[in-house]
């Protein structure tokens, strides 16, 4: 898709992203077996990744100077729109029924397409897909995304366990869990913030991977006490380590990739986290059904702790 990206005008591919969003959304309310949930619901996620990927392409190849300020405002928007979105789905599911929250999000998606009338268009630029790969098998490339494939592990962790931990653990309703995962997406998104205005440069970028693993790592394992105020204090100490993991990603990849290949070579991230949230899923989904849910969020913070001796070794060479 980022390949696509690159040869197309990016403000074209977000509106078919939010168009086939937007359809996903309407069929998921509607299908009433497993298997054509399953079409639909892989239909979704192809669709929201040509529309994340699009933005973010549009994102990388509009230059206008001041880079992690850029990047900063850019994530506290789409965070801040996450935090809202989970606050609305919270409230819909709590005083709606599943299906009609799903159609009313299709319907707010459609919306979206008027305003990209406004986004820039790209340049496009057409590269052999040799070139991408040359890129991708550079070695700071690879040691990158291994160490990214280790820590979005624990995504497959809160993607499996972290509701059902406030739903059981916490005793929290929906509209709870809601409000619980909204806060966490405002930490992350004030977090990106103040980190394009203020901090970007003033740290070495071991030292700042460092505090960002031990917050997250730290965040992950102490949230598990079953005691509400507690539990989201730490969750949000998880959402600040997250929130600068999240900026050294962005970051990162400005610095690793040629513009004009910078799309698709992006995009080349996005399945190796989708390979670590597969991966932690898979691991964690069994974990937290056998043990109980805090476990799966404990063993996976304890990892992103254990990735510190990596980070060492890879940005000292």
């Amino acid at each position: 898709m980022g390949v696509i990206g690159d040869r197309y005008p990016a403000r074209i591919l977000t509106r078919v992203g939010l168009a086939a969003t937007a359809a996903s959304l309407w069929g998921l309310a509607s299908v009433g077996s497993f298997w054509p949930f399953l079409a639909v619901f892989w239909g979704f996620g192809l669709s929201i990744q040509l529309f994340r990927l699009s933005l973010d392409t549009l994102l990388f190849k509009e230059d206008h100077g001041d880079t992690p300020r850029r990047l900063g405002h850019y994530n506290a928007m789409r965070m801040g729109g996450m935090m809202v979105g989970t606050l609305l789905a919270g409230a819909g599911y709590y005083w709606l029924e599943f299906p009609a929250t799903l159609k009313l999000f299709s319907l707010g998606t459609l919306l979206l397409i008027a305003p990209t009338v406004k986004l820039p268009l790209t340049r496009s630029v057409r590269t052999s897909l040799f070139d991408y790969g040359r890129d991708f098998l550079a070695p700071p490339v690879l040691f990158f995304v291994t160490w990214l494939f280790l820590f979005t592990l624990h995504w497959g962790a809160e993607a499996t366990s972290l509701a059902l931990f406030l739903e059981h653990n916490l005793g929290l309703s929906p509209l709870g869990v809601g409000g619980y995962m909204a806060g966490e997406f405002g930490v992350v998104g004030l977090t990106a913030y103040i980190y394009g205005r203020f901090w970007a440069g003033r740290l070495k970028p071991l030292t700042f991977l460092a505090l960002a693993l031990v917050f997250s790592g730290a965040g992950h394992i102490m949230m598990t006490y079953p005691v509400l105020p507690w539990s989201f204090a730490w969750r949000a100490v998880h959402g600040f380590g997250d929130g600068l993991i999240l900026m050294e990603t962005y970051t990162t990849i400005t610095r690793l990739f040629h513009v004009d290949r910078i799309g698709g070579s992006a995009s080349l991230i996005s399945p190796t986290t989708t390979l670590g949230i597969l991966a932690g899923s898979l691991i964690f989904g069994p974990l937290g059904a056998a043990y109980g849910y805090q476990v799966p969020l404990i063993v996976s913070g304890v990892i992103s702790l254990a990735l510190l001796p990596l980070a060492y070794a890879g940005l000292k060479e």
